[in-house]
Formats: structure tokens, C-alpha cells, sequence
């Protein structure tokens, strides 16, 4: 029945079946863009248009450092001594958050909660270099989609998804591995959950009680993601005109961001800046678990509309495309469906 629950709504489906659609649209705007790498003129400030092999660390390091988490990038092959004296050295606490540099989809983001945890974290990591960032506790996280053209004559948010980060709700008759095992966000990473709650596993969980179960706001991990589209105002598109222009060549991208309230976001307060992501960005609230799969397709092709516009204009002012044989040495649809 929860297997069945998760084939029935397309926000569980894998990407590359999801996309399929998608995929046959790139090959239209390819032909007419008589390029198949049009998308990585996009955004001339990113590497690849922000497609693959992305220093998240190097976007985030050109925003003042009141917008960002503290944060520093370091080796995977870095020892427990060196991590402890950056941490010491950036004024870092733990808990903190660490995430591999240049990974997409939130692989391998993890909440660390002590110097032999991040130590076991970078060895057996599978990437060069790790980010290691402030774990902020602010009550909201969001992810902000626009798009502006390089003249700036246009400027939209086309996308925020509000993100409900997964909990379980006791009834007082389940365990705590039971309600997991019933939980169709989560089933699928029972095993993990096992390890990380042990303790906890064969206890019933009082009626009402609730339990914080992913503090991380990916999708895979078991964050719902809300449609917030209602939140767009002029007030929140002046901020994120801000946000961009601090990064001049990004025409597209997503702001994940983390804050305590919509009505202080719109002032530009109470926010820090976690992530900047490029051509790669979904409109996520698609996600959204009532939202019909012809309206996620329409909004899907919508943006790579979008993305193919600002792309060939960009081609017009001399920014040259990627050679087609990099793209097919890194390219990974799992991880860049838009394009």
C-alpha cells in the first residue's frame, strides 16, 4: 500500500522517468538552438551555467557575510586536528552542517554533531572537498526560483517552495519504527533511520507526540515541499534583485535560504543564504503533493523556455557554449533534469 502510494504521486517517481517528457522538449530546443550544450551560456558567472562540477563555496563567498551561515571549505582528506582548528578559526560551534562542494540534490548533506563524526564524515566521503557551514535553526527554509535578462528589462520570481521538514506524529499504539516504516516519505531509508535510532526504535510514541526525524530540507530525505508561490510580492522580488546582482552573469538560479518569517524576509531580515544554484534549478514547487501532474509539466517546460531565451541572448553577446564531449563526461540527468 505505501509502495503503491509513492508510485501514485509523481513526486516520488525517479527522475529519469519523471523527465522523459522533458528530455524529448531539450532536443527541440536544441535543434533550434543548433547546439546541444545552448543551456551552458545561461549563466556566464558559473561554471558550466551551474550544470556540473559547481563550487557551491565559491558562489556563496561573493555575498556579504551577514547574508551567509559561517562557512569554510576544506579536503576530505583533512585530519581530525586540522578540521578542529578551522572550525576554531571561523568561530564554528557544533552542531554543523556538512555537504560536499560540488554535489547537486542534496547527496551526501549531513548534520554533524561532533569532531569524530565530521572526521568519519570526510573519510568516507565520496567527494574532494566538503563545505562545512553554521546549523541554523531558523523556523522557515525556502528555495526562491528566478530569472532576469541580461539587458534587465525583465525581472521574476517564478518559483518558492516552502519546505515541512518530515516528523512523525505519535498515536499512541505504533512504535517509533513503525510509524517510520508507515511514513511513505521515508520508508525507503529505513535501514539508515534504524542506525540513527536505535534508541528510540521499539518505543510507542505518546499520542500528539512529534518527532523531528530529517532536519535537512531535500526532498529524498523526506521534506514536503509546499507550493509558496502566493508569497511573491514586490517586496520579495526587490530583495532577491538584490540577492542576484551580487553575483553579475547569474540570469537564473534558486536561492536556498533560511529565515523566521515571510514578513521579515520581505524586509531583508533574519535570513541567511545556504545555497545559490544554477541552470540545474526545478521549479520545486511542482512537489507540491496536490499539484496536478499536467500543471508540473506546464511549469517544467515553461522555464526550460526560459532557460533557452536568456541562453541564446547570452550567445548573442559573445559567451561561448561547452563542447558537447565535457558535458557528456559529467553530465548526470539526476542531477540536472532541466536541462
Amino acid at each position: 500500500m505505501i509502495l503503491n502510494k509513492r508510485w501514485s504521486n509523481f513526486e516520488f517517481w525517479p527522475f529519469w522517468i519523471f523527465y522523459i517528457p522533458a528530455y524529448f522538449y531539450w532536443m527541440y530546443l536544441a535543434i533550434r538552438a543548433r547546439k546541444c550544450t545552448y543551456f551552458t551560456t545561461l549563466n556566464p558567472i558559473m561554471n558550466n551555467s551551474g550544470a556540473f562540477e559547481v563550487s557551491k563555496w565559491s558562489y556563496l563567498s561573493k555575498f556579504p557575510e551577514s547574508w551567509i551561515p559561517k562557512s569554510f571549505k576544506t579536503n576530505t582528506n583533512s585530519s581530525s586536528a586540522q578540521l578542529m582548528l578551522l572550525i576554531q578559526q571561523h568561530g564554528l560551534e557544533f552542531p554543523l552542517v556538512a555537504k560536499p562542494d560540488n554535489a547537486e540534490r542534496g547527496k551526501d548533506v549531513a548534520v554533524i554533531d561532533s569532531i569524530e563524526e565530521l572526521a568519519i564524515y570526510c573519510r568516507n566521503s565520496r567527494f574532494k572537498e566538503v563545505l562545512i557551514q553554521e546549523y541554523y535553526t531558523l523556523e522557515k527554509e525556502a528555495g526562491i526560483l528566478f530569472y532576469k535578462f541580461p539587458d534587465e528589462s525583465r525581472f521574476e520570481i517564478t518559483s518558492i517552495t516552502e519546505k515541512k521538514f518530515c516528523e512523525v506524529i505519535g498515536d499512541g499504539k505504533q512504535t517509533f519504527g513503525e510509524l517510520i516504516k508507515n511514513n511513505p516519505r521515508i520508508k525507503h531509508r529505513v535501514k539508515t533511520l534504524l542506525e540513527r535510532f536505535t534508541s528510540h526504535w521499539d518505543q510507542i510514541l505518546p499520542l500528539g507526540e512529534q518527532r523531528l526525524i530529517e532536519p535537512i530540507g531535500s526532498h529524498n530525505l523526506g521534506t514536503e515541499f509546499r507550493d509558496a508561490r502566493i508569497r511573491i510580492s514586490p517586496e520579495l522580488t526587490t530583495q532577491l534583485k538584490q540577492w542576484s546582482d551580487q553575483l553579475p552573469g547569474f540570469y537564473y538560479g534558486r536561492f536556498d535560504i533560511k529565515f523566521t518569517s515571510w514578513e521579515a524576509l520581505q524586509k531583508g531580515e533574519n535570513f541567511k543564504i545556504i545555497e545559490v544554484n544554477g541552470v540545474n534549478s526545478e521549479p520545486a514547487h511542482i512537489y507540491e503533493p496536490t499539484y496536478s501532474l499536467w500543471k508540473a509539466y506546464r511549469d517544467i517546460f515553461f522555464h526550460m523556455g526560459i532557460i533557452y531565451e536568456i541562453s541564446a541572448l547570452n550567445s548573442t553577446l559573445g559567451h561561448k557554449t561547452v563542447p558537447l564531449k565535457k558535458i557528456c563526461k559529467w553530465y548526470d540527468p539526476r542531477c540536472n533534469p532541466l536541462i
